[in-house]
């Protein structure tokens, strides 16, 4: 399949951005990557910080995959061990874009430079507001006294598993983790599913 210039151009950037980061990377490496003309790539893109929004913009429109038909399946320990695995797979699979997405949020400036771009920003927004919401229904199911905390508390513990794996993924137990994070949830619900 032939990307448009466009998605080639966010490709790229992404590649970089692993590569080098977001501070070190230029438009100039990011148009010689994709193929394209450093002007090409500004006619898409105003600006590095722009590019990067585009970049983010698809990493949480990707995110939708992992709770893609979660309502289908049965017991809410169920649907949490299919968010976890998928989530897992993903990180295992590339460990380096993680890295790079975790990095961003602890840039001071990357975020607001995604705040800044108003309609990336609230397209972000409304995707976390969707995945929040499926999974303040799954703590509802088990059961929990305030799932909306809940829902902070597992996206802290996830992406705190995530930041320990991408940091040393060939040593950490991420498998046990999962199960121990199930474990934990059929106990605050008193049992399985």
């Amino acid at each position: 399949m032939r990307l448009n210039a466009s998605e080639k151009i966010i490709s790229a950037a992404l590649d970089v951005f692993k590569q080098k980061g977001f501070h070190r990377a230029s438009m100039e490496e990011i148009a010689k990557q994709a193929e394209v003309s450093k002007g090409l790539a500004y006619n898409y893109f105003r600006s590095k910080e722009h590019l990067l929004a585009a970049v983010m913009e698809r990493r949480f429109n990707e995110d939708e995959g992992l709770i893609q038909g979660i309502d289908e399946i049965s017991g809410a320990l169920n649907k949490l061990a299919t968010i976890l695995d998928r989530l897992f797979d993903e990180v295992k699979k590339d460990t380096m874009l993680y890295k790079f997405y975790l990095t961003v949020f602890l840039q001071p400036d990357a975020p607001e430079a995604i705040r800044r771009i108003g309609n990336t920003s609230e397209k972000i927004r409304r995707q976390w507001a969707k995945i929040f919401e499926v999974h303040r229904a799954i703590f509802s199911e088990l059961g929990v006294a305030d799932p909306k905390a809940e829902v902070i508390y597992f996206r802290s513990l996830t992406t705190g598993i995530v930041a320990e794996y991408v940091m040393e993924p060939k040593n950490y137990p991420l498998e046990k983790m999962k199960a121990h994070v199930l474990h934990m949830y059929g106990m605050k619900k008193g049992g399985g599913d």
